[in-house]
């Protein structure tokens, strides 16, 4: 890694760290915790299959429809949204085959 590299892997983490422990004050817990997880995440990719099924007992395709489900409710800033759909692609059914 070098000095570049180590200068953004260090500006993500803490970013990651600020977003971890920014208060949301979701009126749903369930849907606070799903965002903040989210969130954490983020700068690492978006969760594992393995740590969404721990926390949440779903998989990682019902997670992210879950998550663009509250989105529009929450009080998510827009470089928030923008970081999660990073790393939580949300693809609309388009009513076609396997969609």
């Amino acid at each position: 890694m070098n000095s570049r590299e180590y200068r953004q892997w260090r500006h993500r983490r803490r970013a990651a760290w600020i977003e971890a422990h920014r208060k949301r004050n979701h009126p749903d817990t369930e849907v606070e915790h799903l965002i903040e997880f989210a969130i954490r995440w983020a700068p690492f990719g978006g969760a594992t299959e393995e740590e969404v099924l721990v926390h949440f007992g779903m998989t990682t395709r019902r997670f992210i429809e879950r998550l663009w489900q509250v989105i529009p409710e929450s009080n998510c800033v827009q470089d928030e949204i923008r970081i999660l759909a990073s790393a939580y692609p949300h693809h609309r059914r388009t009513g076609g085959p396997g969609g």
